[in-house]
């Protein structure tokens, strides 16, 4: 997993200066913001290409839709509705006393799921399944 990590820090040091390098504002502190999610995703993606998981696995099943065409062209493409509804959502959920949160009824069917949490004793952020 060091390996990841470096790489994910190298990635996004490149990826800061090459913003940085065309005026966009990364000292402001929404950027900052933006930036611990993107870190977050990218690493994510890498630990997925080394067979690690990652919370964020889930979240990207979740919300990108993946189509394949004949011509093995692949296209995605975000949920932008349901990403809106997960971020509402997320404000308002309620979590029972066996510590699952149960939020599928606000999705509609065939998009249940539901947030568990983490068997990572050391781990307080729930897991998406």
């Amino acid at each position: 997993m060091e390996f990841a990590e470096e790489l994910n820090q190298e990635i996004i040091i490149k990826m800061i200066q090459t913003m940085g390098e065309n005026d966009i504002g990364v000292t402001d502190k929404s950027f900052i913001r933006d930036l611990g999610l993107i870190i977050e995703l990218t690493k994510g993606s890498i630990y997925r290409s080394m067979g690690i998981p990652h919370p964020t696995h889930a979240f990207f099943e979740t919300l990108v839709d993946l189509t394949i065409d004949d011509d093995k062209t692949i296209h995605t493409q975000i949920d932008l509705n349901k990403f809106k509804k997960f971020i509402k959502v997320s404000e308002y959920f309620g979590e029972d006393d066996s510590g699952v949160i149960e939020i599928s009824e606000y999705f509609g069917d065939g998009d249940d799921f539901i947030i568990v949490p983490s068997d990572d004793e050391d781990d307080d952020d729930p897991e998406i399944s």
